[in-house]
């Protein structure tokens, strides 16, 4: 019985399509919300403490790290 294939670019865009969906109308505030309970539910998920999330809110403009 052959392995079971991911397609991962197909994976990669229904969910960000569906995220997008999700988000479009709300404020960056609301985004950055619903980013961070992604997080946390993650972290509850695989039995990680919450603390390593941080508690700062990035500013809006700011660039990102690399």
């Amino acid at each position: 019985m052959p392995e079971p294939q991911i397609n991962a670019v197909e994976m990669v865009r229904s969910i960000r399509d569906a995220h997008y969906e999700k988000l479009k109308d709300l404020s960056p505030q609301e985004k950055i919300t619903f980013f961070r309970e992604k997080a946390r539910s993650l972290h509850r998920e695989l039995g990680r403490p919450e603390e390593l999330l941080g508690t700062s809110a990035p500013a809006l403009n700011a660039k990102p790290r690399r």
